[in-house]
């Protein structure tokens, strides 16, 4: 008999889904939270794989150059991350907060931690498949000759 037909299978995914009540309860451990300054974007359009992971630049840290094949959700947990992109805008963004990172090598940065107090992030990439790497390291832009005044 296919287990699908077996009446006891279904019994079983029943009980599992309504355990008894002396069942133990979940843990559930908040790792970051963070506020957004607009509503996201389709985060998941051309999305097959989906990775998690946290980030800790100590004092002094960087991630060096690089871009991501897909975008990525960001909630800075703690510190302070100076975000610097490829036509040289600087951004700081605080604990407590969240952004979205955008994919492609036209959207190259870097991450800093300027401060003395380990930079925490937890960061939510979007791929559009397991085989593509978190991040494509980049050499860094070529800063435009300044203007004499």
């Amino acid at each position: 008999m296919a287990e699908a037909d077996d009446p006891r299978s279904s019994e079983d995914a029943i009980r599992a889904a309504f355990p008894p009540d002396q069942a133990p309860a979940a843990h559930h451990v908040p790792l970051a939270r963070g506020s957004l300054r607009e509503a996201l974007p389709d985060l998941a359009k051309d999305v097959t794989y989906v990775t998690v992971r946290k980030i800790v630049l100590p004092p002094g840290g960087t991630t060096e150059w690089h871009y991501h094949p897909g975008r990525l959700l960001i909630v800075v947990d703690q510190g302070v991350l100076t975000h610097t992109y490829a036509d040289l805008d600087v951004e700081t963004i605080t604990a407590g907060s969240c952004f979205v990172e955008a994919r492609g090598p036209e959207h190259a940065h870097i991450g800093t931690n300027l401060g003395d107090t380990p930079l925490v992030m937890h960061a939510v990439y979007f791929q559009p498949g397991p085989e593509s790497p978190l991040a494509v390291q980049v050499p860094a832009p070529v800063e435009p000759p300044r203007r004499a005044p």
